[in-house]
């Protein structure tokens, strides 16, 4: 297995995406959707080897991952969290039977080592997920959409008087889920929704 390749410029003003030219500013994806969230930020390229080692972090109990993760996501970006006055970490939900046959949400394992390296609280109680969905893997931009529609809510105590979150996630590809989450998070008040995944698909041009 090659190296993991953390995501350096170019990449995407907006959600952090890696180019395939210092000429664009945003991805193909942010050119043409708008999104809902207001920024975002991926550690790692999602290619064969990142493909490999997220995948034993989400189905084959490798939680001890997310600590390298957490790490190096630090590391590299606290200086940004702060400029975007992160008030709250905020791992994207799964829904309770399927968290349950897992035996753990890799998002939540992900968002607790930021915490401890950042010192930014998490909370697992400001959204959640109403009902199942299909996986999105497979699915093309529109249906991704379909998929996700009123799948999360937010528990409106808990985002009283919160004005910046980051939502976190293992990947990020077209922004649909992050956008959903995004969506009842700014319904509910929260001024300024961001986000962090582990990794992030290259831009298609």
């Amino acid at each position: 297995m090659g190296k993991i390749e953390v995501i350096g410029e170019p990449k995407c003003e907006k959600c952090g995406k890696k180019l395939q030219s210092d000429e664009k500013l945003f991805c193909t994806d942010c050119d043409e959707v708008n999104h809902v969230f207001d920024r975002g930020i991926c550690i790692f390229n999602y290619k064969e080897e990142m493909k490999e080692v997220l995948y034993r972090f989400k189905y084959k109990n490798k939680r001890c991952y997310s600590d390298f993760f957490g790490y190096v996501g630090a590391k590299k970006y606290r200086k940004l969290f702060r400029q975007w006055k992160v008030k709250m970490i905020v791992p994207v939900p799964m829904y309770q039977k399927k968290q349950q046959r897992r035996g753990y949400n890799q998002a939540e394992e992900f968002a607790g080592s930021l915490t401890e390296y950042t010192d930014i609280p998490m909370a697992t109680d400001l959204i959640k997920r109403l009902r199942e969905t299909k996986p999105q893997k497979g699915l093309n931009k529109e249906e991704r959409y379909k998929n996700l529609k009123n799948a999360f809510g937010v528990n409106p105590e808990k985002a009283k008087g919160v004005n910046s979150v980051l939502l976190v996630d293992d990947i990020y590809t077209t922004g649909s889920t992050i956008d959903a989450c995004a969506k009842v998070l700014k319904a509910a008040g929260v001024e300024k929704v961001y986000f962090m995944c582990v990794a992030g698909g290259r831009d298609k041009t």
